[in-house]
């Protein structure tokens, strides 16, 4: 009996494994995804523009707006700071953040070119909801975009890498785990005589 639940527990292990590293590649299909998409931003004009079906994923767009720092703020994590803003005439619908030190000069721009995403698939969006709860008194509708000014589609070797090796991995436990069958021997001590 006691065989069979180590048997048991050692499958659910090697399931684990085997779901753990699927997922660490699955994880990266979406950001390829943008990184090899269209290098011509999708054109967005007004706030008309930003239809909830038509941005379930990340989009390169430019869009046409003026800043607003009225709800603005600085928010540092893993050592980068960021800067948070919302653009006029999308108000809250659509919340920018840059790397870039936010200076007089950026009251003249009004086209923004970077990755927009729904802004509740954004890493750390629950954090930003947080900072303008509690400081600014506002919340985020729930059909708001995220733009990232700092990311543009560019493919990253890491990422390959990492969904390569992910692939490797997975196909390496998957064959020793449930196809090889041979056992690993161990060099046997022999006295010379």
């Amino acid at each position: 009996m006691l065989h069979i639940i180590k048997k048991l527990l050692l499958f659910v292990l090697k399931v684990f494994v085997l779901m753990f590293v699927a997922t660490l590649a699955v994880k990266q299909i979406p950001e390829l995804r943008y990184d090899f998409g269209p290098k011509k931003p999708v054109e967005i004009l007004s706030p008309q523009d930003l239809t909830p079906d038509g941005f379930v994923s990340s989009v390169f767009v430019s869009i046409h707006g003026i800043p607003d720092f009225q709800y603005a703020f600085s928010y540092r994590r893993y050592g980068l700071t960021f800067t948070y803003f919302t653009l006029e005439p999308y108000g809250l619908h659509v919340v920018v953040r840059t790397h870039d030190r936010v200076t007089d000069e950026w009251n003249d721009l009004n086209r923004f070119l970077g990755r927009l995403r729904p802004f509740e698939k954004q890493p750390f969006s629950y954090r930003i909801q947080e900072i303008l709860r509690e400081k600014m008194n506002v919340e985020i509708p729930e059909d708001s975009y995220f733009l990232a000014l700092d990311d543009v589609p560019k493919p990253s070797g890491w990422q390959i890498g990492a969904l390569a090796f992910s692939g490797v991995l997975w196909v390496v436990l998957f064959y020793l785990f449930f196809l090889y069958r041979g056992t690993l021997k161990r060099p046997s001590a022999t006295k010379p005589g």
